[in-house]
């Protein structure tokens, strides 16, 4: 399990690693492009927090090893990332995504 620090905080939010991994290169890349977007992730209580990320908000990822990206999931990502409602990873279909890609890996391993 991977943690996202957000903010000026020592409070870290979970994420699956590999999950983790395509919301790092997506944020990259959107904060390359001086382009701010809207993130909701789950929350430790059950609900959902809605984080706006920006180049001046620190941000942290932490993660062990380093999970291969999918393309078709980091596309999806990137194109929820530049709609209206920003990017939420609390939509199944991400969770869907990334076991579908593991599936594949270990076929092709």
């Amino acid at each position: 399990m991977g943690h996202l620090t957000y903010g000026n905080t020592d409070a870290s939010i979970d994420v699956d690693d590999a999950l983790l991994v395509h919301l790092r290169a997506v944020t990259v890349t959107k904060l390359r492009r001086n382009e701010s977007f809207a993130l909701t992730v789950p929350a430790a209580n059950g609900a959902n927090q809605t984080l706006w990320i920006h180049a001046s908000i620190p941000l942290r990822f932490s993660f062990d090893g380093d999970p291969a990206l999918h393309r078709p999931l980091l596309a999806s990502m990137m194109e929820a990332a530049n709609s209206a409602n920003g990017l939420d990873l609390s939509r199944e279909e991400y969770a869907s995504s990334l076991e579908q890609a593991r599936e594949l890996q270990a076929v092709s391993a």
